[in-house]
């Protein structure tokens, strides 16, 4: 099978839905309270369905955002973010994207290919194994090591459960120089892995595996360090509904600086 075309097709039919239900009269409608828990909105719901349809009949098992899991007719499993970035897209801010992941096992050494598109600028981020690659040229990562000069993006919401890494966040706010949010997680993700940010970094466990295993695939694949800081990525089902704490950093040598910051005490 030729994953690469496939996916991109698939994204570029998603990018093309979206674009046709931001007609419709109905398309920040609310529907209903969605698989991950959020809520679903009527162009969250539309896009899903174009790609479901893409995608039933190839693979045998697809997790989405919105539905949850759906059996399909084909081999191996599909991974849908169909809008990443909703309550942006709601408000109307230009950040959102949707994800594409296939994989031959619930492993996330079992991934064979991730995508991601802009939905607005209409940017294609594939990686296929070896390379990651942003409208068909090879990207890497940055090379910056220097905490005054990252750039990171970090998810700062705290929520009752996780107050307790309050003090944790600050040491992060305090050592790293420029902080951005963009509340897009797979964008957040292809952006570290194109080189445009160093980092991102959720130190509590408050992401679901859903958002995050495509993007983390393109840094590892661009030569990213990649890991869940509160589970083992290699042994974690990428199709359970875990809340994890996440590092994604251009390198492993950041990786290490902003690991010593959130593992000492004092």
């Amino acid at each position: 099978m030729n994953y690469t075309g496939l996916v991109e097709n698939i994204l570029n039919k998603a990018y093309n839905a979206f674009h046709e239900v931001k007609q419709s009269q109905k398309f920040k409608e609310k529907i209903k309270k969605g698989y991950g828990g959020d809520i679903t909105l009527y162009f969250d719901e539309y896009v899903e369905e174009v790609i479901i349809n893409e995608l039933k009949d190839k693979v045998g098992k697809i997790l989405s955002e919105e539905k949850g899991i759906i059996e399909g007719y084909g081999e191996g499993i599909a991974i849908v973010d169909p809008v990443d970035g909703s309550t942006n897209t709601f408000r109307d801010l230009p950040f959102c994207a949707t994800t594409l992941v296939l994989a031959k096992g619930e492993r996330f050494q079992d991934i064979i290919i991730s995508g991601t598109i802009d939905l607005i600028r209409g940017d294609m981020f594939i990686s296929d194994g070896n390379k990651t690659y942003l409208n068909g040229k090879e990207v890497k990562t940055s090379k910056t090591v220097d905490l005054n000069e990252v750039i990171a993006s970090i998810d700062v919401k705290l929520t009752k459960e996780s107050i307790i890494y309050g003090k944790t966040l600050n040491k992060i706010l305090e050592a790293v120089r420029y902080i951005r949010f963009f509340g897009a997680i797979a964008l957040d993700l292809a952006y570290v892995a194109s080189g445009k940010l160093d980092a991102f970094i959720v130190p509590t466990p408050r992401v679901r595996l859903l958002d995050i295993v495509g993007g983390m695939f393109m840094v590892k694949n661009a030569g990213g360090y990649v890991e869940i800081l509160n589970y083992d990525l290699n042994k974690v089902s990428i199709l359970e509904n875990k809340r994890v704490a996440v590092l994604v950093t251009n390198n492993e040598e950041l990786a290490k600086k902003i690991k010593d910051i959130i593992l000492n005490e004092n």
